[in-house]
């Protein structure tokens, strides 16, 4: 007897095997076919929830940004990390999320996947800001520094470094470097030079 799963669960499932084979096998080489063999489900099934294989690529890009921002989120607000485990946790991630993003394939940096860039962009600062705002708020040297700003002007720094040429960012050490310069010069803004 088959089991049947509630409908937003079963879609939940398509999403997160659909993300488990992109980020493994590429977007071009995982067809909707591989997608309901892993979940061993039918063609009417997965287009019950998606009208395309862009549409759960979408949906799932959108599943990985939110529990990106959930792991930074707490790594900020991490009370048991030092500032500089907190920091260096916060680089692990943001390599591994670019190195996520080039093994989807080049199909996420084309121009018909720039507004959904955008979009995502925008999702993760805005879901960063307050969660890295209380932690500067905890640190700063300058009571009178207003964190919330101090947060968006610094992630926005950092987006625009890290996304001036994100699709020719190969190397891991390119990211450390930039995250490297985003640190000295929140040090100097923060008053902490060294964590």
């Amino acid at each position: 007897m088959r089991i049947s799963k509630e409908p937003e669960i079963r879609k939940q499932e398509l999403i997160e095997t659909a993300l488990k084979l992109f980020l493994s096998k590429g977007y071009e080489k995982t067809s909707v076919r591989d997608i309901l063999r892993e979940i061993k489900g039918s063609p009417g099934m997965f287009y019950y929830y998606f009208s395309s294989k862009e549409e759960i690529f979408e949906e799932a890009i959108k599943y990985y940004v939110e529990n990106y921002i959930k792991e930074l989120s707490q790594i900020f607000k991490d009370e048991n990390l030092t500032l500089q485990e907190k920091y260096q946790k916060i680089v692990n991630a943001v390599v591994k999320a670019f190195e996520d993003m080039k093994s989807l394939s080049d199909i996420y940096y084309s121009p018909q996947y720039f507004p959904l860039r955008v979009k995502v962009s925008f999702k993760i600062l805005d879901g960063l800001r307050e969660p890295f705002a209380e932690l500067i708020e905890k640190i700063k040297k300058d009571r009178n520094l207003d964190s919330k700003k101090t947060a968006t002007f610094i992630l926005y720094g950092v987006y625009g470094l890290l996304h001036k040429n994100a699709e020719n960012l190969g190397e891991p050490s390119s990211i450390q470097s930039i995250m490297n310069f985003i640190l000295e010069l929140t040090g100097k803004i923060l008053g902490t030079l060294s964590i």
